[in-house]
């Protein structure tokens, strides 16, 4: 018995492989399909051709959508999904008034999303997604965790890009090779920080030849692995040591990409990076970014390395992408370049790439249904999941090639369905199969940015400048002496200064703030492709306890207050709700306030109410 156990747990060990032929027969290396949005039973509920492809799935499995979301609820949900941020009590009543009174709704909404996708807010929060795919950080991580003091200029041209509606093709060829396109320039320069942004250890990296050429492979591992995880969904940095276990990429696929990197070179040093002779390297000050470049046409010679060990090579291998699909050809170096880079942007970017789209397209619609229709969004290969609709996948895929690679339109396109606009539940209908619920039917909770950024915004302190070097809210004495190195200051209080946007947060790879740590920020080692959503007790007590929430809720009290506690106690919930109490609540409001008045002020008695408003689920959770 124990045998057959073992050969059942094993088999995926000791299976085969899938061949190259085998590979192209998967799902997602076909070309994009071009099914036309299926024909429903109740042609009265589609918006756009999107609904059809999500309603035909329930209408085959017995299933019908949920009601569409109240406007209050709707404006709260879009707003926070595109900008991060809670809408005003003012903009809540008026787009509830629009959509009451306009023989359309429809256009008030697109009204909104229009003007939320104009708002420099939109970038700070989408910007944000990339941020985790890049493993964006301002430290380096391992011993040292040595500054980095312009890694900064990356974060901010991501935000840039979104908010500039930059097409995904030229997003995609700054960053591989913003150095070797067309029109470079610093800030395609400053893009190529994607491939710095992995830890590093450059003060501490060995000082024999062989020391450092095993660390330079480590450090190109990292480009490969992010590279083709983020834009392909494929995770070949498991082929570095020998052939894929589980999908047909070849260890020789492995060092092909290895071979178009392999002329780079890292610009703009870490101030602390030392040379083998334990000599302070000597920083060039006109080095304003942290990039990956080439300052050379000549590439250096790539092999294989056995058992992925710079020190044990195989055979030479020329410059290409996997064999899964068909070759391409690679021009002759330009004068300072090899454009080994840029041949590789231009073929992840192109319109018949159908892997590349897909990906992107399932990373829009992840965020803002919470899961891709792809669960697993940086693995499309064998091992990662099916797509639950995957004619609908193909669709977003050609409507954001249509559109020139801008998300703003599909962006639009998604928050205009029907599907995204439906009531959210906290369980799905009993008789749904995994995969063919409803998009959109279940709660999202707040990341640890948003919720941050929510309670700094209701309290009236939140400072939207954007921008610049990354700022360091206030942390518990006791925990800087973990920082050795690059030390955390400490702050006895805070001020508008540490009150910015999160995303503004200095992210030092040592020392995450433990809210953004339990509410489930990624750590930067690595690329985040999905956050995971723990729901532990640690978080309702950072929420009771840290001095930061118990502050912020004093401010919304005084923000708040009016002529009667009545008064007072409805602008806290539009603060933060965006909704005004329901008779019981506001009762049960009262009641809290009485019972606190009787030990304290009633200002004191206000402010635990707002501590409790910020605790709530109805707060933290995005229905």
């Amino acid at each position: 018995m124990r045998f057959f156990l073992f050969i059942t747990l094993c088999a995926p060990v000791f299976a085969k492989p899938p061949s190259i032929e085998e590979g192209r027969g998967h799902w997602a290396f076909q070309p994009l399909s071009k099914a036309k949005p299926p024909a429903v039973k109740n042609a009265a509920w589609p918006k756009n051709d999107l609904d059809h492809f999500t309603l035909a799935a329930l209408e085959n499995n017995d299933l019908s959508p949920a009601p569409e979301a109240d406007p209050a609820t709707l404006i709260r949900r879009v707003t926070l999904d595109l900008t991060g941020l809670l809408p005003t009590p003012e903009e809540v009543t008026a787009f509830v008034s629009d959509m009451s009174d306009s023989s359309d709704p429809s256009d008030a909404y697109a009204a909104l999303i229009n003007r939320l996708l104009q708002s420099p807010r939109y970038g700070e929060r989408w910007g944000r997604h990339w941020l985790d795919l890049a493993r964006y950080a301002d430290t380096s991580g391992t011993h040292n965790d040595l500054d980095r003091p312009h890694a900064w200029k990356y974060r901010d041209y991501v935000i840039r890009s979104f908010n500039d509606d930059k097409p995904y093709a030229r997003f995609v060829a700054e960053q591989l090779a913003g150095d070797e396109i067309d029109g470079a320039n610093e800030e395609s320069l400053i893009a190529t920080g994607f491939g710095r942004n992995g830890t590093s250890n450059d003060d501490n990296m060995g000082k024999t030849d062989d020391a450092l050429a095993q660390y330079r492979a480590d450090q190109l591992d990292d480009v490969i692995s992010t590279t083709s995880s983020v834009f392909l969904g494929l995770t070949l940095g498991c082929a570095r040591c020998h052939d894929h276990k589980t999908d047909p990429l070849l260890q020789r696929d492995y060092y092909s990409l290895l071979a178009i990197f392999n002329g780079t070179e890292k610009y703009g040093l870490v101030p602390g990076t030392q040379d083998r002779n334990d000599k302070r390297v000597k920083i060039d000050e006109t080095a304003k970014v942290h990039a990956l470049i080439e300052t050379k046409p000549q590439v250096p010679p790539t092999h294989i390395m056995l058992r992925g060990s710079a020190l044990n090579l195989g055979e030479e291998v020329p410059p290409a992408v996997p064999a899964l699909f068909k070759p391409v050809s690679f021009p002759p170096p330009a004068a300072k370049t090899s454009l080994r880079r840029k041949t590789l942007a231009e073929w992840i970017s192109a319109s018949d790439n159908a892997l590349a789209w897909r990906v992107i397209a399932n990373r829009l619609w992840q965020h803002h249904f919470g899961q891709g229709l792809v669960a697993s969004p940086s693995n499309f290969g064998f091992t990662g999941s099916k797509p639950t609709h995957p004619e609908l996948l193909d669709y977003l895929a050609r409507q954001l090639i249509a559109s020139g690679g801008r998300f703003k339109a599909l962006h639009k396109l998604i928050l205009m369905s029907a599907t995204y606009r439906q009531q959210r539940r906290t369980s799905f209908p009993t008789r749904s199969e995994p995969g063919l619920e409803s998009p959109g039917y279940g709660l999202m909770r707040m990341e640890a940015e948003v919720l941050r950024d929510c309670i700094l915004q209701a309290s009236g302190k939140l400072n939207n400048q954007m921008g610049g070097p990354g700022i360091k809210p206030r942390l518990r004495a006791d925990l800087l002496p973990t920082s050795q190195r690059n030390k955390w200051p400490l702050l006895k209080s805070e001020g508008p200064e540490q009150w910015r946007r999160s995303v503004y947060i200095y992210q030092k790879r040592q020392l995450l703030m433990p809210m953004m740590e339990l509410f489930d920020a990624p750590t930067t080692t690595d690329s985040c492709a999905a956050r995971l959503e723990s729901t532990v007790p640690t978080q309702a007590l950072v929420l009771m306890n840290d001095e930061f929430v118990e502050e912020q809720a004093a401010f919304l009290v005084k923000r708040a207050t009016s002529d009667s506690l009545e008064a007072t106690i409805h602008h806290m919930f539009m603060l933060t709700l965006g909704h005004k109490p329901s008779a019981q609540r506001l009762q049960q409001s009262f009641d809290f306030v009485k019972a606190r008045e009787a030990a304290s002020s009633r200002e004191q008695a206000l402010t635990d109410l707002a501590h409790v408003i910020f605790n709530s689920s109805e707060f933290i959770y995005i229905r």
